[in-house]
C-alpha cells in the first residue's frame, strides 16, 4: 500500500470525505445535516483543508481525521450557517420534534478545546480499508502534528456503544476520563 498522509482535501475528493463522514455517523447526524444527499453536499462545501488530515492510497482517499484547534473545526459552519442551509427548517425540528436529540448532536460541534489542547472530532477509515493500520497512521500523524504545535493533550469523544473505537483509542494510549 502506498499510503500518503497529509493535510488538505483534494478538490475532486471533497465529496468522498463528506460521504465517509456522513455514513460513519449517519444515525447521529441525519437530524443535523438532513437526508444523505443534502448532508454530504453541506459537509463537502464546508470542509477546512487546514483541519482535515487525509490518508490517500493510489490517488483515492481511504480515511481522514477532522481536527479542532485555534477556535475552528474541520467543518467550518456556524449554527447560523446550518440554519441557512436548512432554510431555518431545523428550528421547527428543534422545537416540535426531537429537539433534545438534535441539541445533543449540535452540542458536539460546539465543544471547544481547552488551552494547549486539540480536539479530534472525527477519525474515519473507509469500510473496505479497515484493519490495515490506516487509522493508527492517521492518529500518529495527528499526535505528531499536535506535539509539533505545542499541544499537550488531544481530546476526543467516542459514543459509549462503539466498543471497537474505544479499544482502538486505548491501544493508542488514550485514557477514558469521563462518560456522558
Amino acid at each position: 500500500m502506498q499510503l500518503k498522509i497529509t493535510f488538505g482535501v483534494p478538490e475532486n475528493q471533497r465529496v468522498k470525505v463528506a460521504r465517509l463522514f456522513y455514513e460513519a455517523f449517519e444515525t447521529e447526524f441525519r437530524e443535523i445535516f438532513g437526508p444523505k444527499k443534502k448532508g454530504i453536499s453541506i459537509i463537502s462545501r464546508h470542509l477546512r483543508d487546514d483541519r482535515t488530515v487525509v490518508a490517500i492510497n493510489k490517488g483515492v482517499i481511504v480515511g481522514f481525521a477532522g481536527l479542532k484547534f485555534g477556535g475552528k473545526g474541520f467543518i467550518d459552519i456556524s449554527f447560523r450557517g446550518l440554519l441557512r442551509e436548512h432554510k431555518f427548517g431545523i428550528l421547527k425540528m428543534l422545537f416540535f420534534s426531537c429537539g433534545f436529540i438534535i441539541f445533543r448532536q449540535i452540542w458536539m460541534f460546539l465543544k471547544k478545546p481547552r488551552e494547549k489542547e486539540m480536539l479530534l472530532e472525527a477519525l474515519v477509515v473507509a469500510e473496505n480499508m479497515r484493519g490495515k493500520k490506516i487509522g493508527s497512521r492517521l492518529l500518529r500523524f495527528v499526535i505528531d502534528f499536535g506535539r509539533s504545535r505545542g499541544y499537550e493533550q488531544i481530546r476526543l469523544f467516542v459514543i459509549d456503544v462503539n466498543v471497537k473505537a474505544k479499544r482502538f483509542y486505548e491501544r493508542m494510549g488514550f485514557e477514558n476520563t469521563r462518560v456522558y
